[in-house]
């Protein structure tokens, strides 16, 4: 760990199980990701640590895409990815700090009406760029008590084509900026528990290249409307873990995530239905050696009244420390 690595043990090292913050997929298929820390995320590494990733998860949602004109046809949506993620842990003045880029490789799979149908298929390719940075106002390391601030800034790198977003954006990209404010609590508690509490707010640019849910009829019938402008209200996530540390090298956790908002439109049209979603992950959190790391996660929803509802993620993330 830069150095360091040698040096950590003990406590430090069940810490730096969950250093790394773990970006979730909870949002409406192409449209809103939520932003899901995991159960330590919220502990801050010491200054030197560089810590290298690799996450690939499963996210699949189903339920009923507007395709414009009234209809609605059944789909449903499996989008895999792999994200690698490199940070680097530092101290901001006198405050612990933690910097990241990360980037993802996508790939989308379409079934029911919506691809049959419409022939509607998903693309897939490199995703949209994200870069993270969060600082510590309050690290209490005695008391296991920590407050953390951060702020993350998604660019439009990804693979995006305009004929993959009748309905939905397939896109590994989504041709628009986006930010994330977000706010958290640590505090460790007895007997080997460790509670969690972040909320956090995203905000969303224009996309100026998207069809959504507009058709025309032309000569052939019913065909895409020509592509228009998509505004995103804001995204508000809420979420609390609480983990267990049975063993040095094992933490046990689980966690509850409130979505809420990101209604959308297009082309100045009436507003649409928010994301309206309560879920719960299952964590498991494994030192393999003193700088290796795997996070496992399984999330499903409790409640679901968005247009296509979460029916599972999974992710696992591999993290190399040095």
């Amino acid at each position: 760990m830069a150095g360091q690595a040698a040096g950590v043990t003990g406590r430090w090292r069940a810490w730096l199980i969950g250093v790394v913050l773990i970006a979730g997929l909870g949002g409406q298929a192409g449209r809103v990701d939520a932003l899901d820390l995991g159960p330590l995320s919220g502990i801050a590494p010491p200054a030197g640590v560089t810590g290298l990733s690799l996450e690939v998860s499963e996210r699949s949602l189903s339920g009923r895409l507007d395709v414009g004109a009234g209809m609605s046809v059944d789909a449903t949506v499996d989008r895999r990815s792999a994200n690698l993620r490199l940070g680097q842990a530092f101290s901001l003045g006198d405050r612990p700090a933690y910097v990241y880029g990360e980037l993802p490789f996508v790939d989308y799979d379409l079934s029911g009406e919506a691809a049959s149908q419409f022939d509607l298929d998903g693309g897939h390719g490199v995703g949209d760029a994200a870069l993270a940075l969060a600082v510590w106002p309050l690290a209490d390391r005695v008391a296991g008590r920590f407050l953390g601030v951060a702020g993350y800034l998604i660019a439009p790198t990804g693979e995006y084509k305009v004929d993959r977003t009748l309905g939905a954006n397939l896109n590994p990209g989504s041709n628009r900026y986006a930010g994330i404010l977000q706010a958290g609590f640590h505090q460790r508690l007895p007997a080997g528990f460790e509670w969690s509490l972040a909320a956090d707010v995203m905000a969303f640019g224009d996309n100026d290249d998207y069809i959504g849910d507009r058709v025309t009829m032309g000569p052939e019938g019913l065909v895409p409307a020509r592509p228009a402008t998509l505004e995103v209200k804001p995204y508000h996530s809420y979420q609390t873990s609480l983990a267990w540390r049975g063993h040095p090298a094992v933490t046990l956790a689980a966690s509850y995530y409130i979505d809420r908002g990101a209604a959308s439109r297009v082309d100045g049209g009436d507003w649409g239905p928010s994301i309206n979603r309560d879920r719960y992950g299952l964590w498991g959190l494994f030192a393999l050696t003193r700088q290796t790391r795997i996070n496992v996660s399984l999330k499903r929803a409790v409640s679901d009244r968005s247009a296509l509802s979460l029916d599972s993620a999974v992710q696992v993330r591999l993290v190399q420390f040095f």
